[in-house]
């Protein structure tokens, strides 16, 4: 992309605590709790942290990280049952949204984008010199759901490149059946799909491409970090057909996966954490149950989700938002998805939760809200 046109484009916004923001405000960041990023709140695995005491506690920081990421590649494709070579580990999800664009979408290209969703695949796009079609609900279709016909008759009508899709969707925690993305992906046979799986042990449900087919025009993209609690460490991977491996190792910066980053995902890959994983998301699907449900009762309605994240609505979003950071709270404004009057809430632990309700409640009472 030009230079000139680099400046037209904006930072994406995101969740999770904005440091700066916190210290404008005088608050400090230990002493809120965050409802406004989706990540195992049990985490991380004794384990992991036991592993990470290891790495620090050895010579391993004095050398460079293994740039093959050769054990870590080793216990993905163990757990995912799909070749090593398969594999692309990258400094979390994010990065690796960027080589893709980087490496397979061509100046000028049509990629469409289902949304609303994370912005950072049409930023990643428009910074390749790509075309950002975003296929939205109409206003009119309550409550911000797809249907995958009316998305597939788009996508015939644009027959676009490539088509990004995050399954279960963030922020609305809807959910793509297997013959739901068939269906879809019939309508475009020849576009590259690229499927954000980040949050596919969020749903009680797996998502259902988990199995890795060597379709070379399928890229699978996956987080080591949400359903772990390692958002610090900044940990993702891409499973696709070789030569896309190829191409996206390419574009990649050496050494980009950081050891104790390596370290803390063959830990976290152990059939132990696995259970762990599973047990607490489970416990926390139905901790979210309860949250909507008190958010519902306080005069919020909550969208229907698949996941222990969700939408809620509340009008103004931001003034919401930040009438509750003075309560210890943090959401997220959900603004910058084209919705300022939701917010996104992921549940946490009982006490967090009640917190939360606690500190809506509060608004509701004293009329701030």
């Amino acid at each position: 992309m030009p230079r000139s046109k680099l400046a037209e484009l904006s930072p994406v916004a995101h969740g999770a605590l904005d440091y700066a923001e916190l210290a404008r405000l005088g608050l400090k960041p230990d002493e809120l709790n965050d409802f406004s990023a989706n990540s195992n709140p049990y985490g991380p695995h004794p384990a992991v942290l036991a592993a990470l005491a290891d790495a620090l506690q050895a010579d391993r920081l004095a050398r460079y990280p293994d740039r093959d990421c050769l054990a870590l590649r080793a216990a993905l494709a163990a757990v995912d049952e799909t070749p090593p070579e398969t594999i692309l580990p990258g400094n979390g999800a994010t990065e690796l949204i960027h080589l893709i664009a980087l490496a397979m979408v061509k100046p000028g290209s049509r990629q469409v984008v289902i949304g609303p969703t994370f912005g950072q695949y049409a930023h990643a796009i428009r910074l390749a010199g790509g075309e950002v079609i975003e296929y939205r609900p109409p206003v009119s279709t309550p409550p911000l759901r797809l249907e995958a016909e009316a998305v597939a008759t788009a996508l015939r009508r644009w027959q676009p490149a490539g088509v990004w899709l995050c399954n279960p969707n963030n922020p609305t925690g809807q959910q793509w059946n297997a013959a739901e993305l068939a269906h879809l992906r019939a309508a475009t046979p020849e576009a590259v799909w690229i499927v954000d799986e980040s949050y596919r042990y969020f749903t009680a449900v797996p998502t259902p491409l988990t199995g890795w087919s060597g379709d070379e025009n399928l890229i699978l993209l996956r987080s080591l970090t949400k359903d772990q609690a390692l958002a610090g460490l900044r940990l993702g991977y891409v499973i696709a057909a070789l030569a896309v491996i190829t191409a996206l190792r390419a574009a990649q910066p050496t050494w980009s996966v950081n050891t104790l980053a390596q370290v803390a995902g063959v830990a976290a890959l152990q059939p132990e954490v696995l259970a762990w994983r599973d047990d607490t998301l489970t416990s926390l699907h139905r901790h979210a149950a309860k949250l909507w449900a008190g958010l519902t009762e306080w005069g919020y309605p909550v969208l229907p989700t698949a996941t222990p994240y969700a939408l809620v609505q509340v009008a103004d979003a931001a003034r919401w938002r930040e009438r509750l950071l003075f309560q210890g709270v943090q959401v997220r404004d959900c603004a910058s998805f084209g919705l300022p009057q939701y917010a996104r809430i992921a549940a946490r632990r009982p006490e967090e939760n009640k917190r939360l309700l606690s500190a809506v409640k509060n608004l509701v009472e004293t009329k701030q809200f």
